[in-house]
């Protein structure tokens, strides 16, 4: 992974370390007792909208063997098809939380690979709640700041005549057509005019990854390779870990609740 410019990895930096209410802060405390955390990040709906009603959204970031309590089926599945999801209650607050190795999130940012997963969730606003060390805050930084290049690469490819908010829009309506999403269409176009602002700040920000740089391949193999992956994943967490089967008959009821 490539190191991100240094405007764009100031902006990140900063906008990981805002403040998060007490309660999130609790529970990704909480979920960094767990062997081998090095990090956890907090991103989605409930960040955006600074509550804690509903399912929250957490990344937690590990190294080294037997981390979050895995056994070896469990670990390698998670390195093949990332990441490894589980369904978490404390203090009366619930919570979604995707445990993939520190090396694979890093290495998941790749522009060119057929994963979008994890850049286009992390191109998105996000929150490092809890860190082991600076050299794990660092980490985390950077790859969540090649999400957002890797995220403009591809708005800039997907869009082309368009820039800022615009471009990040067009990026986002083709991201959510590559996963079966329970939201209707208009979500793409929700996630820019909620942050509208950010999204503009960052596209200058992004000038020099895209002009370093393009990416290659075809987006419709991303497409077709996203909704295999959303499956395979939604498959592995029926099958692989305790509690898959209650969370996958979750996904299910909350898809039939919003059609």
């Amino acid at each position: 992974m490539r190191r991100p410019a240094p405007a764009l990895l100031s902006f990140i930096e900063a906008e990981l370390a805002r403040p998060v209410s007490s309660r999130a802060a609790s529970f990704a405390a909480h979920l960094a007792e767990r062997q081998g955390v090095v990090a956890v990040l907090f991103y989605g709906s409930c960040l955006q909208r600074g509550t804690e009603e509903g399912m929250l959204d957490f990344y937690a970031l590990t190294e080294g063997e037997g981390a979050w309590g895995e056994g070896r089926r469990l670990a390698a599945a998670g390195r093949v098809l990332p990441p490894n999801v589980y369904p978490m209650n404390f203090e009366g607050m619930r919570a979604k939380v995707a445990v993939v190795p520190i090396d694979v999130f890093r290495a998941r940012m790749d522009p060119d690979g057929l994963d979008t997963t994890f850049w286009a969730r992390f191109c998105q606003r996000a929150a490092l709640v809890w860190s082991r060390d600076e050299s794990a805050t660092e980490a985390a930084a950077e790859a969540v700041a090649a999400a957002v290049e890797a995220g403009a690469l591809w708005a800039a490819r997907l869009a082309p005549g368009f820039d800022g908010a615009h471009a990040w829009r067009r990026l986002f309506a083709e991201t959510y057509r590559v996963e079966f999403r329970v939201e209707g269409p208009g979500r793409a176009g929700e996630i820019v005019s909620a942050d509208e602002a950010r999204f503009a700040a960052l596209w200058p920000l992004t000038e020099s990854a895209r002009a370093a740089r393009s990416v290659g391949g075809f987006w419709t193999a991303r497409r077709i390779a996203g909704k295999a992956f959303h499956i395979a994943r939604l498959a592995k967490a029926a099958f692989t870990f305790e509690g898959g089967p209650r969370y996958l008959l979750w996904k299910i009821r909350r898809h039939r609740r919003r059609r």
